[in-house]
């Protein structure tokens, strides 16, 4: 079997701040520009007791993209020869995964792909890390920013299927932002809660011991905007034991081959000639 890199997709989710600083009304930024601000300098954070550190690559060598490496120090414990009686011996090294961001302007957004690399780490845990991380260690921030897994709608029909009149708990947590363009009566509802309470995220919960309907237009809806478009996460229970589901576990990926000839470009490059593939636009 032919052996490929997997990337996790994301899609970023920002919203222009209303009280801003003076410095950002004298030199305002765009989504792009803003993006391309956080995304472009070396960020240490520290994560689940692990120390990380983000670099970006040369800007030059893959504009318009944004593409770098997220990366942990490991300890692995290696022997000597058989000569010298297999030693113990602990050798310290980097494991990395590539960041491909795409910050220029889209119909499906702005988005987000970390290879996934067991040895660094979950991408649907380090990405919003990663971000607050990001907007830390800068002094003025014109935008609320957030990141989402764009999950696999299936799974979670799939879960509601296995599950029939079985499920008591399903959440939705939802990004307000540029997520609702309806004219609905629940999307008007939603945007009040971000015009009049100036909400960022509005969690939904449903909840019932005798089953609920998850096949309802409304569930549906939210549903798709909350995973397809990734604006939100869901979770959800269902009578039986473990029998849960989080769509943060359901990453929508793609995947590129390993260079058959040994790796001769290194992955930062070939992920940014083959963006368009690894953001899902092809």
């Amino acid at each position: 079997m032919q052996k490929e890199y997997r990337f996790d997709l994301f899609r970023l989710s920002l919203r222009q701040r209303e009280q801003v600083d003076i410095l950002d009304k004298i030199e305002p930024k765009s989504r792009e520009e803003w993006i391309r601000a956080l995304f472009s300098f070396r960020t240490e954070f520290r994560h689940h007791g692990v120390d990380y550190v983000y670099i970006p690559v040369n800007p030059n060598e893959t504009y318009p993209l944004v593409v770098g490496k997220i990366g942990r120090e490991i300890s692995e414990i290696e022997n000597t020869s058989p000569e010298d009686g297999y030693r113990e011996v602990v050798h310290d090294s980097w494991k990395a995964a590539v960041v491909v961001v795409d910050p220029t302007e889209h119909e499906d957004g702005q988005k987000l792909a970390i290879q996934f690399h067991a040895d660094v780490g979950k991408p649907s845990t380090l990405a919003p890390r990663l971000l607050q991380a990001m907007e830390g260690q800068q002094e003025y921030r014109p935008f609320l920013s957030s990141v989402h897994p764009i999950t696999n709608k299936e799974a979670f029909w799939d879960f509601v299927k296995r599950n029939e009149g079985k499920i008591t708990y399903i959440r939705f947590e939802l990004e307000v932002p540029n997520m609702f363009g309806g004219d609905d009566e629940f999307d008007k509802e939603m945007k009040e809660y971000r015009d009049k309470e100036k909400a960022q995220k509005v969690a939904i919960e449903i909840v019932s011991p005798d089953g609920v309907d998850a096949e309802t237009e409304r569930v549906r809806y939210t549903a798709e905007k909350a995973m397809t478009q990734g604006t939100g996460s869901i979770r959800a229970r269902a009578i039986g034991t473990r029998n849960n589901f989080s769509s943060k576990d359901q990453p929508e990926s793609a995947r590129i081959p390993i260079d058959p000839e040994g790796e001769s470009q290194p992955l930062i490059h070939r992920a940014a000639e083959l963006a368009s593939r690894i953001l899902g636009r092809e």
